[in-house]
């Protein structure tokens, strides 16, 4: 079996719901990848420039709405109306679920993004060796990231193993 014989099987054995949720999940690792590869490669100066983090920013904001209106624009053209048709129940149920570990992701974010601001303000951490500038903002935006990343990812594996609730 040759390969796209292989790919072209492997497409028609996944479900369209499937396919959106790959997407989805490709774009969001990649946006994660290029924010993380752009804030471990930056300078000293480039961290502690607050211009330069807001073109990061919203370099990542652009990318993350071309990316993903070019996946809906294809998903549209290669769907049969199936892009208008409601969730079922199941389905319903397992967005549930991965908004619930979503929830968990980002709780956890955003209170050792506080913690992490409360500390650094009160002069107790690491020493100023290994002091990041604008820290709390980055954890926030890495949580983001890997709460969608997760998100997409369990809808994927609860879809496919079909273990809801397990």
């Amino acid at each position: 079996m040759t390969r796209s014989a292989a790919l072209k099987e492997f497409l028609q054995s996944i479900s369209f719901r499937e396919l959106t949720l790959s997407i989805d999940l490709l774009v969001s690792t990649y946006i994660g990848y290029f924010y993380l590869k752009n804030v471990f490669s930056a300078s000293s100066e480039q961290l502690a420039s607050p211009v330069w983090l807001s073109e990061l920013l919203l370099q990542v904001i652009i990318y993350s709405i071309v990316l993903m209106v070019i996946s809906y624009i294809v998903l549209a053209f290669i769907s049969d109306d199936e892009l208008e048709q409601p969730l079922d129940v199941r389905e319903k149920q397992i967005s549930l679920v991965g908004y619930k570990y979503t929830t968990y992701i980002l709780q956890t974010g955003i209170c050792i993004a506080i913690f992490q601001y409360q500390a650094h303000a009160q002069g107790f951490g690491p020493s100023i060796e290994y002091n990041i500038p604008f820290l709390p903002l980055h954890i926030m935006v890495c949580a983001f990231l890997l709460a969608e990343i997760t998100n997409y990812a369990t809808q994927l594996y609860k879809g496919r193993t079909g273990a809801i609730y397990g």
